[in-house]
């Protein structure tokens, strides 16, 4: 992590989300970067790990290690301070099912198929290659990506970033661009490219979508890429609103594919996704208003076997909640 990504970040232990975290850095290198350490609040002692250069800000993070057992021994076998190893000792007594992984983490059934959407040669591929026209499965990115005009002193935000290709191409457009996702395998990969490409203007952290680790009215921009059947969509679209400053755009991209494993109350299609997006304080720009895209999304499950996805694009910015009249 980035030292000075600290200033970014808040405690969520505080709903009105103001209390700046500090940060205690127990292995770091020549580049200003910290390998391993926490990010602490003053105010109630809540401690965030950084754990390979990641910063780990989840409400509860004996669940979500619970969720990563696997990975949890890893981090315990190759910690390199006395600090982290006692502390994820403590945190260890609380694991009731060993040998989890969870589905987007490295060996998780999603982790491979996100990870070749989100390369870049698909060129070669057998599917690809013997379809009409060879669809490129990069084409929703590219199409987020465009729509977006540049912000030189603009801030955006990439929820559910994945392996953080968005993120990147918007730091061609923003000055600073931040990717959360709750997979650290992911936000490895990211981190990753970051640092490939010297990124400098990029910063990723593990955050749950719901509850974003950031001040409000923050950003400028913030994107949310295939996500509204994995969270409580009304949380996520009340959180972008806090975090998006007055008149700032939201692009959010979906399949309405509600077979994935999370169960919810309710279920979207294009109208009545426009419909609750106006009712949580946005206004979607006319040329997203009525018309659903089709954007194809492909996922390479293994050798034999695809999901070949449409997906809708919407692009909407945020309105005053006295027009909307909302307490």
């Amino acid at each position: 992590m980035k030292v000075q990504f600290v200033n970014h970040l808040v405690c969520l232990n505080h709903s009105d989300k103001q209390i700046r975290l500090k940060l205690n850095n127990l292995t770091s290198d020549n580049k200003n970067e910290c390998i391993e350490g926490f990010l602490y609040c003053t105010e109630c002692d809540i401690k965030y790990p950084i754990i390979e250069g990641i910063a780990i800000v989840v409400k509860n993070i004996s669940e979500y290690i619970q969720n990563r057992t696997e990975m949890y021994g890893k981090w315990l076998l190759n910690c390199s301070s006395k600090e982290m190893r006692e502390y994820l000792k403590e945190i260890g007594k609380s694991i009731l099912l060993p040998n989890k992984t969870s589905r987007y983490e490295d060996g998780g059934i999603w982790y491979m198929p996100y990870k070749w959407f989100q390369q870049d040669n698909h060129k070669e591929d057998r599917l690809i290659k013997s379809l009409k026209g060879s669809p490129n499965p990069n084409e929703l990115y590219d199409r987020v990506v465009n729509s977006i005009n540049p912000k030189i002193d603009g801030i955006a935000l990439d929820i559910g970033c994945a392996m953080g290709k968005t993120t990147l191409q918007l730091a061609q457009k923003y000055s600073f661009v931040v990717g959360i996702d709750l997979s650290f395998s992911f936000i490895k990969e990211a981190r990753k490219c970051m640092q490939e490409f010297r990124q400098g203007n990029a910063e990723f952290c593990v955050a749950d979508a719901e509850s974003p680790p950031f001040h409000p009215m923050k950003f400028d921009l913030i994107i949310a890429i295939n996500l509204i059947e994995l969270v409580d969509i009304k949380k996520l679209l009340s959180s972008c609103h806090w975090l998006l400053k007055p008149q700032s755009d939201i692009v959010i991209t979906d399949p309405y594919d509600f077979n994935r494993e999370k169960i919810l109350d309710k279920k979207y299609d294009a109208r009545s996704f426009r419909n609750l997006i106006e009712e949580n304080g946005f206004e979607i720009n006319e040329s997203y208003l009525k018309k659903e895209a089709f954007i194809p999304w492909i996922l390479k499950i293994n050798e034999r076997t695809y999901l070949f996805y449409f997906v809708d694009f919407i692009k909407a910015k945020k309105i005053s909640k006295h027009k909307l009249n909302l307490k």
